[in-house]
């Protein structure tokens, strides 16, 4: 009997042993921890027409829009339709890609090819005439990245036309490769990108600021051409989308007077992975991996090595599968809902290791015990334990994977 207090002493000071290890092992982590400072640039969507779903109601199950930045609310939408009637110089521009190729979510970006069109009419194109340049020296892409195609706009007729109604009329090429802003990394493997091209005025001068250059979405002709919505294989292709936001920058550039305003156009093309492609390729490993954590407790209790092995066994093949889907995705800095999963079976496969340990001391102290009632009972509380370890954990499975999931805000 004193052996086992001794005993029963020395688990009690273990366990607080790691209890304490574990709280101070948070502790400093958090300490450690880097709050993130918001950038001071904003993007607002404006009272222009667009092709763009922003109504709750109206939006997927998952929440997804490709809206960026917030909406206008309120007066602001008057004074920025009073803004669009006053503004000196309109430029409609249209946006048609031809094929999206090489996605890489690790930086992320991808790579695009079609065309942009732009119309404008005779205040601006006097302006380029008095300042000697041509428009698109003063239109740049926004999210485009060096790459080994210059991405930038080519025209494809040497000089603009005019169209019968009196305005001027540019088409030009673009072929380059784009930043990737907006995705639902929280949900993965069940992810939903915005492919975008973002086109803005180029001018930190003033002269072609918010209140005097506006774009406007050419909603009925710009999409997506045959290899725009099928390029990027394994994905499945959600529509597109354009709009005009208010890009205002927090700095007047060293000019003084107030931070710079400038039209901003985002042209996207919006990819989800598929539901039963990502399960069966990410989800069914690791619940097949898991489900021998729950046989494990079915095996004899006189091959208590082969018991203790297996959770052994399960763990690094969890640390290995985890390290071949992370490789896939950019350095982020929060837990996916795939990562919440592996935590979770990181907890069960530790926790069943520890009670294989535990019950295989209790039957080599069974063994040495002589025969009779409190032998029984002790047989019997072990074998009681194999039967409700499997279900207790498949209900702390389910229960813990569906908050996980709940708990992801909708949209991100």
């Amino acid at each position: 009997m004193t052996k086992v207090r001794r005993r029963r002493k020395w688990n009690i000071l273990a366990i607080a042993s790691v209890v304490l290890a574990a709280l101070l092992s948070i502790i400093g982590v958090t300490s450690l921890n880097v709050d993130q400072v918001p950038g001071r640039d904003s993007l607002r969507l404006s009272s222009a027409s667009r092709a763009l779903t922003t109504s709750a109601d109206r939006l997927p199950r998952d929440g997804w829009s490709s809206q960026r930045g917030e909406s206008l609310s309120g007066s602001e939408i008057q004074a920025d339709i009073e803004s669009l009637d006053d503004a000196k110089y309109h430029v409609k521009i249209g946006v048609y890609s031809n094929s999206t190729y090489d996605l890489d979510l690790s930086i992320p970006s991808f790579s695009s090819n079609g065309y942009v069109w732009m119309r404008w009419k005779q205040p601006l194109q006097d302006y380029l005439e008095a300042n000697n340049t041509d428009l698109q020296e003063h239109i740049s892409l926004l999210n485009a990245l060096l790459s080994d195609a210059d991405p930038v706009l080519h025209p494809v007729q040497d000089k603009p036309a005019v169209l019968s109604d009196g305005t001027y009329y540019q088409l030009y090429t673009y072929v380059g490769r784009f930043y990737i802003d907006s995705a639902t990394f929280k949900r993965f493997p069940f992810l939903t990108i915005s492919l975008p091209i973002a086109i803005e005025a180029d001018d930190v001068a003033g002269g072609l600021g918010y209140t005097k250059l506006r774009f406007e979405p050419d909603i009925r002709n710009s999409g997506m051409g045959l290899y725009a919505g099928t390029g990027i294989i394994g994905w499945l292709n959600r529509g597109w989308s354009i709009a005009e936001y208010r890009h205002n920058y927090a700095t007047n550039f060293g000019l003084g007077g107030l931070d710079r305003d400038y039209s901003l156009i985002v042209y996207d093309i919006t990819f989800g992975t598929s539901s039963w492609s990502s399960f069966w390729r990410l989800m069914l490993p690791l619940l097949v991996v898991m489900v021998m954590v729950l046989l494990v407790f079915k095996i004899r209790p006189d091959e208590q090595d082969a018991r203790a092995g297996i959770p052994v066994t399960v763990l690094l093949t969890l640390v290995f599968l985890q390290q071949v889907y992370r490789g896939e995705l950019p350095d982020l800095p929060f837990l996916t809902f795939l990562d919440l999963v592996y935590v979770i079976a990181y907890v069960i496969t530790l926790f069943a290791f520890v009670l294989l340990v535990w019950i295989g001391r209790r039957y080599a102290d069974m063994e040495r015990m002589p025969l009779g009632e409190a032998r029984d009972n002790l047989s019997i509380r072990l074998e009681l334990l194999d039967e409700v370890w499997p279900l207790s954990m498949v209900l702390f499975c389910s229960v813990a994977v569906v908050t996980a999931w709940v708990l992801i805000p909708p949209g991100s």
